[in-house]
């Protein structure tokens, strides 16, 4: 079984890292890290609460350099924030330590799922600090996926996350991982002697 020792899980807000993320580290026996989690630990405050104090320049870096610590752990799933690949120096260490998978979900899911969402998310706020709804959100939405999605397609493995269970989905990242592991760790050998 070539399941890589690092797996990290992006996708955009709402995609379902979080909950897919514990059950995937279950079913292999792996830790489980929110990346997220971990910077509110570092910063002492919410994700939000650090958008509106430092900014969002502020909030990549500390996040730049949680990614790099968390990563020093083996046996882990580490569910990043839905914009952190969208730097490259990010994306490069990723997909260099471990193996990424992408949770792929249609704009109108995740408008759906994201209005129903509690959590407050500072990218999808309009200029009044209110969530926004309807059309303008799922507007936002598609913006944001626009610029991200030529980082996110950068994966390993893309899951077609909104029309799967979560067990099916699992399944699914297991054997996509199975059949990816031989061939991604000579295509990162290759990448490696290049960049040296």
């Amino acid at each position: 079984m070539a399941i890589p020792t690092r797996i990290y899980l992006t996708g955009f807000m709402g995609s379902g890292k979080s909950t897919f993320g514990p059950r995937l580290a279950q079913r292999l026996g792996y830790e489980f890290i929110d990346l997220d989690e971990a910077v509110e630990k570092a910063a002492g405050k919410p994700v939000q609460t650090i958008f509106v104090d430092e900014g969002e320049a502020e909030f990549r870096r500390i996040e730049a350099l949680k990614l790099r610590s968390v990563s020093r752990k083996a046996r882990v799933v580490i569910s990043l924030g839905g914009g952190a690949v969208t730097a490259e120096d990010n994306l490069y260490f990723v997909v260099t330590n471990g193996m990424l998978i992408y949770l792929r979900v249609a704009p109108e899911v995740l408008a759906e799922r994201l209005r129903s969402d509690s959590r407050v998310r500072p990218l999808l706020l309009d200029e009044r600090g209110n969530m926004l709804s309807g059309k303008m959100l799922l507007r936002r939405i598609q913006s944001m996926l626009e610029k991200r999605e030529s980082f996110y397609n950068q994966a390993d493995v893309v899951l077609d996350a909104g029309e799967l269970n979560m067990d099916e989905l699992v399944e699914a990242a297991v054997r996509a991982m199975e059949e990816q592991g031989t061939r991604v760790s000579g295509l990162r050998s290759q990448v490696s002697g290049l960049r040296s």
